[in-house]
């Protein structure tokens, strides 16, 4: 899909980040013949005003797009400003269009990016058909994002890597999971998708290693799946299978789905890790709520989001705390990765503080299985050097 952008917002790193966690690809214009240009064909793509844009030949020309094309639309300027300015025509014509987000004027990464997949998740409109023949057809696959882990030498090395499904959609083309992993949650089908990904990886893992690449995978597991019997069982008949052992997958669950995590909870969690799976803590807050989960969860790695790394660089006190978590987790036996990395000042800091993995864009962002074994199993005698 095309993201259709503004040139008043700038050619900034963060749009360019986030059209590439989207899957878009970013076309800018800054007037309106480019802009009709842009939106000719029946491609859906998503539009990025800024608030100088909202005049009335950018409302014509998407006027004229809307009757042959169907757009996402996001304003980064709040409707009663622009009324103010004198553009009220503008603004009740916006308004009226069924997929359109208001942002902030200045708008924060986050925000954006939380309007973009609002949009699309709106234009998707998913069911729960489309899912299940999805399974059947093969629809589904996966990339792999390299974990780089210190050696003994200080050097990095890629041993892991993380199974991220995607979807080729006959349709919409290629979608991301935030574009369909909420539909499934709510059709009950996360068990389903789930296996499958463990089922590639399985396979995965034994072709790699049939290529001479010694190669293990994590896998975010779903806070529905902890409340399902039997599933220790069902995923090490899996692995096992595939001739391949348990402790060669690391189940990945976030910090937010055993925030109230009951008893079957921690119980399910128990019960892979007595399997031998390596559980690992996604999103770690890093906040004294968040060290509960040491005695509640059987853990052997946290990965500390890029968000908290940044508060570290900037906050003394951050990094205080920071350093006691880490500390305290390597004391329980408990690796510590950083992910989302994607500058050389965050990789450079992650030296200082005595991280085991990173992860990210800085890395490397989440390629086919084939790159993988082209590109690591020439390095799986040597070290990777980080810039």
């Amino acid at each position: 899909m095309l993201m259709v952008v503004s040139q008043s917002l700038g050619k900034s790193r963060a749009l360019i980040e986030l059209a590439r966690q989207l899957s878009l690809t970013a076309s800018y214009f800054s007037n309106v013949e480019t802009l009709d240009r842009l939106m000719v064909g029946r491609s859906r793509r998503f539009v990025v005003l800024g608030e100088d844009d909202v005049s009335n030949d950018v409302v014509d020309s998407l006027v004229r797009a809307n009757r042959h094309a169907r757009f996402g639309l996001v304003v980064c300027g709040m409707p009663e400003n622009l009324q103010r300015s004198g553009r009220s025509w503008a603004v009740k014509t916006l308004s009226a269009y069924p997929i359109i987000e208001w942002v902030d004027r200045v708008p924060a990464a986050g925000a954006l990016g939380t309007a973009l997949r609002r949009c699309r998740r709106r234009m998707l409109k998913l069911g729960k058909g489309e899912l299940e023949k999805a399974l059947i057809k093969r629809e589904f696959f996966l990339k792999y994002q390299p974990k780089l882990e210190r050696c003994n030498s200080g050097e990095w090395q890629a041993r892991e890597a993380e199974a991220l499904i995607r979807w080729r959609h006959p349709e919409h083309g290629l979608l991301g999971p935030l574009d369909f992993l909420p539909e499934a949650e709510t059709f009950e089908l996360m068990g389903p998708i789930t296996d499958f990904v463990m089922f590639e990886a399985a396979g995965q893992i034994q072709r790699w290693r049939e290529r001479d690449l010694q190669m293990k995978v994590s896998i975010n597991l779903a806070s529905s799946q902890l409340n399902k019997p039997g599933l220790a069982d069902l995923y090490a008949r899996i692995v096992k299978k595939q001739g391949l052992e348990c402790s060669d997958f690391t189940l990945e669950i976030t910090e937010r789905e055993i925030a109230n995590s009951s008893a079957k909870h921690v119980l399910v969690v128990n019960e892979l890790r007595k399997k031998g799976f390596r559980i690992s803590l996604d999103d770690f807050a890093v906040a004294a709520s968040s060290l509960a989960t040491f005695e509640q969860l059987p853990l052997d790695e946290i990965k500390i989001h890029a968000a908290a790394l940044k508060r570290a660089q900037q906050n003394p006190i951050a990094l205080k705390v920071l350093a006691a978590v880490t500390g305290l987790a390597h004391n329980l036996g408990i690796s510590v990765c950083a992910e989302g990395i994607e500058d050389q000042a965050t990789c450079e800091f992650l030296k200082t503080i005595g991280f085991d993995k990173m992860q990210g864009y800085l890395v490397s962002e989440a390629v086919m299985p084939d790159i993988i074994r082209k590109v690591y199993r020439s390095k799986a005698k040597s070290p990777v050097r980080v810039p």
